[in-house]
């Protein structure tokens, strides 16, 4: 697990310096082992709950999802923020730490789980009102070394070279008991099977809708410990994209994720997958599409050079595609057309989400969170 990687990498939709001067600085950071661990001892994130933040004030968000007829959002300091007038005005939910928070995902309008830096990973069952703390840096370390050191499946080779990587990631930590590593995505689908994923190659795996995690880091095509991005699942289907051209698709029968070849070797930082459709989209603009499931890609010219940080549904045939400069970009899944949307720039993206119904798309920024009626750049 290289640290030194992970700290001078790359700037994307969830890209977050966790200092005081994190305005100047938040458009290239690192995910990586947060700056507040050398604070660990004067304020521990995980120790505590998140303070009330002042929302007449704009907020740093980072992450959002919908969650049914409303929106969850998510930012530093364990900022979580609720939403039912569909982002005209938020308010502020209870968050049990006080950890920066990067995404948040719902399998439907009352079950979704957020995930951020420290290893955290909350979950709620009441559609954001309150949150559960599932795993933080201190229970993910018990996880892994209890599974590496008593898991019959692994040989003794195999299981020692995994708690010997636990042993260097948690020597990095100003706290030895905790795991740094950030949690960067997560997906749970409707049969309570889903997937954890972070930095240097974590990877988690539930079939009890996330009440218990079981670690697979091992069992995984990616011995390097590439950072895992974004995670879809559709169907049985479920693919992981990750730095370097890093892309992998569960192969059920084998119970390991392998790697699927693709002819890009920059960073795939989100990954769609529908039925006959998967695009990998990443650094500068770069989108490709399989029809195959991955045996075959087409190159896309999205008309734009910032990294693509989200996919969007956008009716049955269309995929909406935004740029960290909050460009937007139509996809005709049948021609593979695009049409690009005159959106003005505002400010750096980091997520989106759509508004059930009205056409409409909200997106999170340093600014706090934006509306964009996308009726007015057909």
């Amino acid at each position: 697990m290289n640290i030194s990687r992970l700290l001078s990498s790359f700037a994307h939709k969830r890209s977050v310096c966790i200092l005081a001067g994190l305005a100047s600085v938040i458009a290239m950071s690192a995910f990586a082992v947060s700056a507040k661990d050398s604070l660990r001892g004067l304020h521990d994130p995980l120790k505590q709950p998140a303070a009330i933040q002042d929302l007449t004030r704009s907020q740093p968000v980072i992450g959002i999802a919908r969650a049914g007829d409303h929106l969850v959002s998510v930012g530093l300091r364990g900022l979580i923020m609720i939403s039912t007038d569909g982002g005209e005005s938020w308010k502020q939910a209870p968050s049990p730490v006080a950890s920066d928070l990067i995404q948040v995902r719902f399998q439907d309008e009352l079950n979704g789980w957020i995930v951020g830096h420290d290893s955290v990973l909350l979950a709620t069952t009441d559609g954001g009102l309150s949150w559960e703390l599932r795993l933080d840096g201190r229970s993910l370390v018990t996880l892994l070394k209890e599974h590496y050191s008593s898991d019959i499946d692994l040989d003794e080779f195999e299981a020692e070279s995994m708690l010997r990587e636990i042993d260097l990631a948690t020597s990095t930590s100003a706290d030895p008991d905790v795991m740094a590593t950030p949690f960067l995505d997560v997906f749970v689908n409707q049969n309570g099977e889903g997937f954890l994923i972070g930095a240097f190659g974590m990877l988690l795996h539930t079939t009890d809708n996330g009440v218990t995690w079981e670690p697979w880091i091992e069992r995984s095509e990616n011995e390097r410990r590439m950072h895992l991005y974004g995670i879809d699942m559709y169907g049985d289907q479920v693919y992981i994209s990750g730095e370097q051209g890093l892309l992998m698709r569960l192969d059920r029968e084998a119970g390991r994720f392998v790697q699927v070849e693709t002819p890009y070797t920059g960073t795939f930082f989100g990954v769609y997958a529908r039925r006959g459709l998967l695009l990998a989209y990443g650094l500068r603009g770069n989108l490709y599409v399989s029809r195959d499931d991955g045996d075959n890609w087409t190159r896309v010219d999205t008309q734009q050079q910032a990294t693509l940080v989200d996919a969007l549904e956008d009716g049955p045939n269309h995929v909406l595609l935004v740029s960290q400069r909050g460009e937007l970009i139509r996809l005709d899944n049948r021609s593979l057309e695009t049409t690009r949307l005159a959106v003005p720039f505002t400010g750096e993206v980091y997520s989106s989400a759509k508004l059930d119904g009205s056409g409409g798309l909200v997106v999170t920024q340093f600014s706090g969170v934006r509306r964009i009626d996308i009726s007015q750049y057909q």
